[in-house]
């Protein structure tokens, strides 16, 4: 009797056989994609790749971060994607290894008696990928928030263009998946990484072409500074359509190649359809990304660029006037210390005059390779005009970069100390710099703006020690990136170095005491110096003529 009643429950079993295997597929791909999402975040590969992305945050954390305490948060949010491409490294490497675990180990053959086939594996291990990408959404998220939380934050968070970091670890890792079924090398994930890396630094270095965007991140000039929002032409939700569209592709492509190595391959439509959609889409994407900037752009740059009153805010305090783009307005505290630092030591009447100050940009000034290039001057008789009729005549201009002194960098550094001397020779001149080219600083008033400068605050000391340790000769501050400006006279920047180091106790009396020589157009360093009663530094340029003295 128990024959019978085997042969009953056999076929049984094989007739319910065809009908249970895909609802148990459907059921099995889901928990195989959890095991598989917990070992990819186990991963070496990866947790070397968090610890890595974490170090300079941790770090600036432990020193107090001095460095970004004045980010600029539509610029951060591009750059913070640098820092990922860390995990995407990571992500691709452990899920290549995740994926060709089975070849490692010799078990692909015991795969065949189960369920789950080669393309549900594949297709797990897809799924597996969406923790790590959480995991890069967060940390990138994290780290934007810790930003945008400083007092001297600017501008505003561009969510597509945060988002563009955790679509690169997505495409990473479909990539590594991709390749786990073409190859069973173990050395295809690493030259892979090879390969992402020199087309992103290939395109990282060259921040102006337009088809940068065609990489994993378009890099931008770095030596430029920043620019208000509305002028910011970056095409980052066409750019993250593009890497989604890729991951896409790649995740594809991983389920066809599964199919086709499948010992009974079969009708692969949603994997077909999903890769057409995405490699049309690609095509599509990469065309808008790499197309030039269209002309209402670069009007809207001009007219921010020549006559910026009509596009800010201005504020007073105290007698001096503070006008600044809406996404820069949190910075006019940082700019009044400054002013008031150089104004302390100066006559009452020169501190209770009216001033004005005014953030310009020069997106120009970025590109500039010579002071004759006609591009390298500013358009000083429209900002003149300008200012006057805005009810601001000779105001200073003050860059969208800053610092915290010399913390944040050479071009932050020099933009404070800019500012600074440039309010300073406001102060000692009565105007500001009318040449399309460096305004030569001599005698008693370079050493005067020099020194009122340095001792403003802390932060343009600092400024000032960090440009002394990387140039040598004339000082030489640009404005804004551009080929205008101040230059110094050695004898007289020199005097205020000396100064600077060694202060007399009463330095500050002596000059106020004195200002009406030491401001004066003619009187030489070697005059100042006796009128304070210092000795005057030896100058290896003292006795060379300089130009516009």
């Amino acid at each position: 009797m128990s024959a019978p009643s085997n042969t009953v429950e056999t076929r049984r079993d094989n007739a319910s056989g065809p009908t249970a295997a895909p609802q148990h597929r459907q059921s099995a791909v889901p928990a195989l994609a959890r095991v598989e999402a917990v070992r990819l975040l186990r991963h070496p590969a990866l947790l070397v790749a968090v610890a890595l992305y974490l170090a300079p945050w941790l770090y600036d954390l432990a020193v107090g971060d001095p460095a970004h305490r004045f980010p600029v948060l539509h610029d951060t949010s591009w750059s913070s994607q640098f820092l990922l491409l860390l995990l995407a490294a990571g992500v691709l490497l452990a899920a290549n290894q995740a994926a060709l675990r089975s070849q490692r180990h010799g078990t692909e053959e015991a795969y065949q008696v189960l369920v789950v086939d080669r393309v549900a594996r594949t297709g797990a291990h897809l799924l597996s990928l969406v923790p790590a990408v959480l995991v890069a959404l967060v940390l990138s998220a994290l780290r934007i928030a810790y930003l945008a939380a400083q007092p001297g934050a600017a501008g505003d968070v561009r969510p597509l263009e945060a988002l563009a970091g955790p679509a690169c670890v997505l495409l990473a890792g479909c990539a590594g998946v991709l390749a786990s079924t073409i190859t069973r090398s173990a050395a295809a994930a690493p030259l892979l990484i090879v390969g992402l890396a020199a087309v992103t630094l290939t395109a990282a270095v060259n921040d102006t072409a337009a088809w940068r965007w065609l990489s994993l991140i378009a890099n931008q000039n770095e030596n430029a500074s920043p620019l208000p929002t509305p002028l910011i032409d970056r095409p980052a939700g066409t750019h993250l359509l593009w890497l989604t569209c890729w991951a896409a592709l790649l995740g594809a492509a991983a389920l066809l190649v599964s199919r086709l190595r499948s010992p009974s391959p079969r009708g692969a439509m949603a994997p077909r359809a999903v890769a057409v959609v995405a490699l049309v889409g690609i095509l599509a994407t990469g065309v808008l990304q790499i197309s030039t900037g269209s002309a209402t752009m670069k009007d809207r740059e001009a007219a921010y660029t020549r006559h910026p009153a009509a596009y800010q805010t201005c504020t007073t305090r105290a007698h001096i006037t503070y006008c600044a783009f809406p996404d820069f307005t949190s910075r006019v505290g940082e700019w009044a210390q400054v002013t008031a630092g150089v104004l302390r030591n100066t006559p009452p009447t020169i501190a209770t005059d009216s001033y004005a100050v005014r953030q310009r940009v020069f997106p120009s000034g970025a590109v500039v390779t010579s002071s004759e290039d006609p591009d390298a001057q500013p358009p000083l008789a429209d900002w003149a005009a300008d200012d006057i009729a805005a009810g601001t005549p000779n105001a200073v201009t003050v860059d969208t970069d800053w610092s915290e002194g010399a913390a944040g960098g050479d071009r932050g550094s020099d933009a404070v100390l800019a500012f600074a001397a440039s309010f300073a020779y406001r102060a000692v001149v009565g105007a500001v710099p009318d040449q399309p080219r460096l305004t030569m600083v001599c005698g008693a008033r370079a050493m005067l703006v020099v020194w009122l400068a340095a001792q403003a605050t802390p932060g343009t000391a600092d400024a000032l020690a960090s440009l002394r340790r990387r140039s040598f000769g004339a000082l030489t501050l640009p404005l804004l990136g551009s080929g205008a400006g101040l230059a110094f006279e050695p004898q007289g920047q020199d005097l205020a170095f000396a100064l600077v180091d060694n202060p007399p106790a009463d330095i500050a009396e002596r000059i106020i005491a004195g200002w009406d020589r030491l401001s004066a157009a003619d009187t030489s360093a070697e005059q100042a110096a006796d009128l304070l009663g210092i000795h005057l530094p030896a100058s290896p340029d003292a006795s060379a003529e300089i130009a516009g003295c």
